[in-house]
C-alpha cells in the first residue's frame, strides 16, 4: 500500500511538473518583466524581411483560436454591451493571445491575408469571423469541407499569386505536408499562430526564396 501511494504520489509531481512546462510556454509569469517586456514590443520592433509572401493564409481552428467551431462552441453567436463576443450559453470566445496584434500588425505591413478551413461549420465560422472583426482583414476566405490543395487551388485562380509567393500557417501536419508538396512554404503551428512563429516563418520565406 506505501508503494502504491508513492507511486501516485510521483505520478501528481510529474503531471504537476508537465504542467508548469506547458503553461510557460504559453504565458508569462507575472514577475517575469522581461518576458513581459518582450511580448509587447516583440512586431513594434520586427522589421519584415525580403522578399515578403504575396499571400498568408492561415489555418482558423487551432491556429487562430484555440477550438474547433463545430464541436467545442455552441452558436448562435453574439456581440455583447462590452465587445466579448459569446455563444448560446454566454461562454465567451477565447482567441490566442497574440492574432488580434498579428493580423491588425500585418494589415499595417501591408500583406495581403487569408484564411482556409475544412470546417464544415461554414455559417458559424464565419460569423465569427465577422463578429470578432476580423473580416476587414482577410482578402480570400475558402471555408467548406475539402483538401487544402483545393483552397489554395482558389486562391491561386483568385489571385494570381503563384504557390511559391505563398507561406501558410496551419496545426495539423496532414495540410503542412500536402501544401509543401505543391510549393507553398507550410508552418506547422503548435499553439496557435504566436509572434515568434510569425517571425520564423517570415524569416524562412525570406531565405528560402532568395
Amino acid at each position: 500500500m506505501t508503494f502504491s501511494f508513492w507511486q501516485r504520489g510521483l505520478t501528481l509531481l510529474v503531471a504537476v511538473s508537465v504542467g508548469v512546462c506547458l503553461s510557460s510556454e504559453l504565458f508569462c509569469h507575472q514577475e517575469d518583466v522581461s518576458c513581459q517586456r518582450k511580448r509587447e514590443e516583440t512586431m513594434n520592433n520586427f522589421r519584415p524581411p525580403t522578399p515578403r509572401p504575396e499571400l498568408v493564409v492561415f489555418d482558423v481552428d487551432f491556429t487562430l483560436w484555440p477550438f474547433w467551431v463545430d464541436t467545442h462552441v455552441s452558436p448562435p453567436f453574439k456581440k455583447t454591451s462590452d465587445g466579448s463576443v459569446v455563444d448560446r450559453y454566454n461562454h465567451v470566445i477565447r482567441v490566442y493571445e497574440d492574432v488580434p496584434e498579428i493580423l491588425d500588425w500585418m494589415s499595417r505591413q501591408g500583406y495581403t491575408m487569408a484564411v482556409a478551413s475544412r470546417t464544415g461549420a461554414v455559417d458559424e465560422m464565419r460569423s465569427l469571423l465577422k463578429l470578432l472583426d476580423w473580416d476587414k482583414y482577410f482578402t480570400y476566405k475558402e471555408i467548406y469541407p475539402g483538401s487544402k490543395t483545393r483552397h489554395f487551388e482558389r486562391f491561386h485562380t483568385q489571385s494570381g499569386v503563384p504557390y511559391s509567393k505563398m507561406i501558410f500557417f496551419d496545426d495539423e501536419e496532414r495540410n503542412i505536408y500536402d501544401l509543401n508538396r505543391i510549393g507553398v512554404l507550410s508552418i506547422l503551428v503548435g499553439r496557435g499562430v504566436t509572434k515568434q512563429v510569425l517571425q520564423q516563418g517570415l524569416h524562412q520565406f525570406a531565405q528560402e526564396r532568395k
